[in-house]
């Protein structure tokens, strides 16, 4: 009976050694390439408006204080207006400043939960 259980085992770690082979260390470097293309965004998820909100935000200040938020589209537009108004931020073009607000109010926005820090 141990040498059945034995066999058994060998089987195993024989199928999933197979698994990890070209396929699972392919999937392991997508893997590792996302999480590097993430931290090259300071943790900023994939998305439109990712590098619009790195390149204006971080430019003042950490992304931390952006990833913590969890505010409303509303709120983010009012936060824009207010580091304009008292902060000195340059103000937005139209079109920037949607894709900005877009993202922020779908990724740092009130359903932020459903996003990883």
């Amino acid at each position: 009976m141990r040498a059945v259980w034995i066999a058994s085992l060998l089987l195993a770690v024989a199928v999933g050694w197979t698994a990890l082979g070209p396929a699972g260390g392919a999937t392991a470097q997508s893997a590792n390439a996302a999480a590097t293309e993430e931290d090259e965004w300071d943790g900023l998820p994939p998305g439109p408006g990712r590098e619009e909100v790195f390149y204006a935000c971080a430019a003042c200040h950490s992304l931390a204080i952006v990833k913590q938020q969890g505010l409303s589209r509303d709120s983010w537009d009012e936060s824009l207006d207010w580091m304009v108004e008292e902060q000195g931020m340059e103000p937005l073009e139209p079109e920037e400043r949607a894709l900005i607000l877009g993202y922020l109010s779908e990724v740092f926005g009130i359903d932020r939960a459903k996003y990883k820090p």
